[in-house]
């Protein structure tokens, strides 16, 4: 099934039209509230928290409560985009009790819309559901159908992710009739429609929907949807068993752009394919792309975080500059009033003062300013060297990690092709022997004794026992010695666990069932006295 990645759902923030360049009255300040979201589009997350940041100070002073939640709403929606749902959510919730407050239902049920989304991200369907459905009811109250249809995609979404499939068609009956004028939303109602319709087992109608907005997904913007609804028909045609059409739409997939949380799932799913037409070799490299595309992901969420906290950091160093002005403003003001008096008494000796004080205050602010700018440059060379020290660890471990993995892998796919070998030798030397012929022919029968001698079932597995020791250093005899009632067959069982093989693959090498395996991995887990909580494979990663 697909992942939360995948999923479009409708984020609504708010616009103005305004644009002036002081903030004075309620008008200008929704002018900067939209330079704050056209800098937050263009991904310059610092300079929007700084405009809207002060935008919101001036609207608290003056009690704009309209601006207030505009651009608290919109510092939110930054967080958002920056993948720090935790800050963001502070952000909608003192923007959503603005809204309860001072003003009505239609911010209210903004903010509840984001708050779904930002638990939709997160996996929490009940929240987000309960959020959205929140929304919606606001919408409806209000009778603004195109809110309506908004939320109600929403809805469906996260119902077809909960399997309330039924739920979902009552929501996506109700949004497509009145999107009609938002061809966007109405887009992702139909790609809605269509997971429905495939988990209700409807195929032939999920696959015309399908089919019918897939020349409509064009565009950097329409990538996400794009890939998703090729995976729909991937998974349409698997369940009826047209492996051919499921693999030439997943690869159809992987060669659209594709973001690190798609492309870690097409692998998977091709992966997958693979395996189920007998091409294991790709199979298993699909499976090393996996894991590749994880560790890439990784460090691209790791860079992201690192922005995320520079950002705030930045955000933090201007609301201090900005009090500090503030309170220097009002130091100024005060000696200017001071000035003024005594200007009554000796117009002359206060200009020299004045003057002797401007020059010494502008001297001491200049060195001020220097001694901190060298603060902060020591600070943040010292904070770059460390996270240049930790970044080199991480990846060295990732490489040694990825190493092993390869390793095991290769040496699977060698265990593999022996045992499919030695199958095929077998069946050769079975059908020979049914020949009564045979047994009086001294040529035959020589023949299929050398046959018989390439069965060295002993010997492949001495060899790859022996492979496995030189990878996984150390592991076998710590496992002996841990587990003395281990037999050699339960060694060798435990050896294909250790390098994350599943059940059926485990059972390929064995020549036994995949229940017959699973089987035998419980009786192995209480044989080494290993809890029910915990997984086999993370125990003997542990040893």
């Amino acid at each position: 099934m697909l992942t939360n990645a995948h999923i479009p759902i409708v984020l609504l923030l708010l616009f103005s039209i305004n644009f002036f360049a002081q903030v004075n009255t309620p008008i200008q300040a929704d002018d900067q509230i939209e330079k704050g979201i056209e800098q937050m589009f263009q991904k310059a997350h610092a300079k929007s928290l700084e405009i809207l940041v002060e935008t919101q100070t001036i609207a608290k002073k003056n009690q704009w409560y309209e601006q207030d939640f505009r651009a608290t709403l919109n510092i939110g929606s930054n967080y958002y985009m920056l993948s720090d749902y935790g800050e963001a959510l502070q952000y909608y919730l003192q923007a959503y009790q603005i809204a309860i407050t001072h003003l009505g239902s239609r911010q209210e049920m903004t903010v509840l819309n984001n708050i779904g989304i930002l638990y939709f991200q997160e996996g929490d369907l009940l929240q987000a559901k309960k959020y959205f459905f929140k929304a919606y009811q606001k919408a409806t109250q209000i009778n603004d159908e195109v809110k309506v249809g908004y939320y109600a995609v929403n809805l469906a979404l996260v119902s077809n992710k909960m399997k309330e499939i039924d739920s979902a068609q009552v929501y996506i009956q109700e949004a497509l009739p009145l999107l009609q004028d938002a061809p966007n939303v109405l887009l992702q109602g139909k790609m809605a429609q269509a997971e429905m319709y495939f988990l209700k087992k409807q195929y032939a109608r999920a696959e015309a929907i399908s089919l019918n907005i897939l020349p409509e997904l064009q565009g950097v913007s329409q990538v996400e949807n794009k890939v998703f609804i090729l995976l729909v028909l991937a998974q349409i045609n698997e369940v009826q068993n047209n492996l051919k059409k499921a693999l030439a739409y997943t690869i159809e997939a992987r060669k659209t752009q594709l973001g690190f949380e798609n492309r870690t799932e097409v692998y998977d799913y091709l992966s997958g394919i693979y395996g189920k037409i007998g091409e294991y070799e790709k199979a298993i490299a699909y499976k090393d792309s996996v894991l590749i595309a994880s560790d890439s992901l990784n460090t691209f969420r790791n860079r992201k975080l690192f922005e995320n906290e520079k950002v705030k950091f930045q955000l933090q160093n201007y609301q201090h500059e900005l009090s500090e002005s503030k309170e220097v403003l009002k130091q100024e003001r005060r000696f200017f009033f001071s000035i003024i008096g005594v200007a009554l008494l000796s117009m002359g000796f206060i200009l020299w003062g004045y003057r002797s004080n401007l020059i010494k205050h502008k001297q001491r602010k200049k060195i001020v300013e220097l001694e901190l700018a060298k603060e902060k440059i020591d600070h943040l060379l010292i904070e770059k060297q460390l996270r240049e020290k930790e970044a080199l660890a991480l990846l060295e471990q990732e490489r040694l990690k990825n190493e092993l993995e390869v390793k095991n892998r290769k040496l699977v796919a060698k265990a593999l092709y022996l045992s499919s070998k030695n199958e095929l030798i077998e069946e050769v030397v079975q059908s020979l022997s049914k020949h009564t012929e045979i047994a009086s022919n001294t040529q035959l029968k020589k023949q299929i004794n050398d046959l018989k001698k390439h069965l060295k079932k002993d010997t492949q597995w001495d060899s790859f026992f022996t492979h496995f020791e030189e990878i996984n250093q150390g592991f076998l005899d710590r496992l002996k010695n841990k587990h003395r009632k281990l037999t050699s067959s339960d060694i060798r069982f435990i050896t294909y666990l250790y390098m994350n093989l599943s059940n059926k693959e485990i059972a390929s090498l064995l020549n036994i069932t995949p229940e017959s395996c699973r089987k035998r991995k419980e009786r192995i887990s209480k044989k080494m006295d290993v809890s029910n909580t915990i997984p086999l494979h993370a125990y003997l990663s542990n040893i």
